[in-house]
């Protein structure tokens, strides 16, 4: 397992891709927290709501790019029977994969301390900021993300093109994200209900098991579809 995820990880950084959608998500994030109308300045108060609130639809839409070519990108150049040939498992193949990718998305957060420095900076005093909401917010997003990531990878399952790959992960990620938010019955069982809640430093362990259900779900879906596509 570890060996795929040095894979994922290595292909990722020694391509365009990879540093394209790292340097797009900084620059686009920096123009929204520190120049467009409603960033930080203008808003008053020295916290990263706006980057939390922008931050999920950013993911939406670059997590399924790093995942498309997972498992599409082998199905398509029929790499993927040699890798069932090594001494790994397909547990070890989707667990490799997903955690690859997982990592990627947690190195691509890492730098954005720097916005939580520099706001802490313009606090007054200085360094004040809310360090419950920061880490709160910051768990809503990773665990936010590995939704996104079990939803993109389960569309890199299902087809053999990355390029479908690509818009059925993003579909399946706006669903998941706007879907039941549409309902007003269901609205309180939505991702982005859930997500608004742990964004406020509320970590509570019914919203943690509930994203941690969703990804379960997700991953039994993705074994399930390789299983009938390799039975």
């Amino acid at each position: 397992m570890l060996a795929i995820i040095r894979k994922e990880l290595s292909h990722f950084f020694s391509s365009f891709l990879g540093l394209g959608i790292m340097t797009a998500f900084y620059v686009l994030m920096g123009i929204y927290l520190w120049w467009l109308d409603g960033n930080i300045l203008d808003y008053g108060f020295a916290e990263m709501q706006v980057f939390f609130d922008l931050s999920p639809w950013f993911f939406l839409f670059f997590i399924p790019a790093i995942s498309m070519r997972s498992f599409a990108e082998e199905f398509e150049m029929r790499t993927f029977d040699l890798l069932r040939t090594l001494p790994v498992s397909m547990n070890s193949i989707v667990f490799g994969k997903l955690l690859g990718t997982f990592i990627l998305v947690l190195i691509i957060l890492i730098p954005t301390g720097i916005f939580v420095y520099s706001i802490g900076q313009l606090g007054s005093p200085e360094g004040n900021y809310d360090a419950s909401l920061i880490i709160g917010a910051y768990t809503a997003l990773v665990l936010l993300c590995a939704v996104f990531i079990c939803l993109s990878t389960l569309a890199s399952v299902l087809v053999s093109k990355q390029s479908l790959a690509f818009v059925l992960g993003l579909v399946f990620n706006f669903a998941c994200w706007q879907g039941l938010q549409e309902i007003p019955a269901m609205e309180t069982w939505s991702v982005y209900a859930h997500y608004q809640q742990m964004s406020k430093g509320v970590i509570d362990g019914s919203s943690v098991l509930y994203f941690v259900g969703i990804c379960s779900i997700l991953i039994g879906l993705i074994r399930l579809r390789l299983d009938l596509k390799f039975a």
